[in-house]
């Protein structure tokens, strides 16, 4: 009986207390979770540096893919025919934007208002007046 008393003593003794296995748990559990949070952070600053050089390539990219100012043009030999009630004004606008649209490759010659209602004014009227 005695023997059997030992070795249940020798049993318990080889146990840790509850105290020693609680505090080995918190203190491996924050062990983790610090390494945890390293381990995040690390991951930040390595995804900020990818992002900033997609940026970066972008940003060149965008510069390179500017459209180039159109090249100037000789002036005309002679001043487009304009019709008479046409302002300057109207004419300097259609003349640009012919200009820009064709990257400088045509020239206005000539300005005239067109016959009829026009393409606006014949939808207003064909909405106006289209059955239900």
């Amino acid at each position: 009986m005695n023997a059997v008393l030992l070795a249940a003593g020798a049993a318990q003794a080889a146990e840790p207390s509850v105290l020693v296995v609680a505090g080995i748990g918190m203190s491996l559990v924050f062990l983790v979770l610090i390494l945890l949070t390293y381990i995040i952070a690390l991951q930040g600053k390595l995804f900020d540096a990818l992002n900033a050089r997609k940026q970066k390539a972008a940003a060149e990219a965008a510069v390179k893919s500017q459209p180039q100012p159109p090249q100037l043009q000789e002036p005309m030999e002679a001043p487009p025919f304009v019709e008479e009630g046409i302002s300057e004004e109207i004419v300097a606008v259609i003349a640009a934007a012919v200009a820009s649209a064709s990257g400088g490759k045509y020239t206005l010659r000539a300005v005239k208002r067109a016959g009829g209602r026009g393409s606006w004014g014949a939808a207003g009227v064909e909405s106006g007046t289209e059955p239900f």
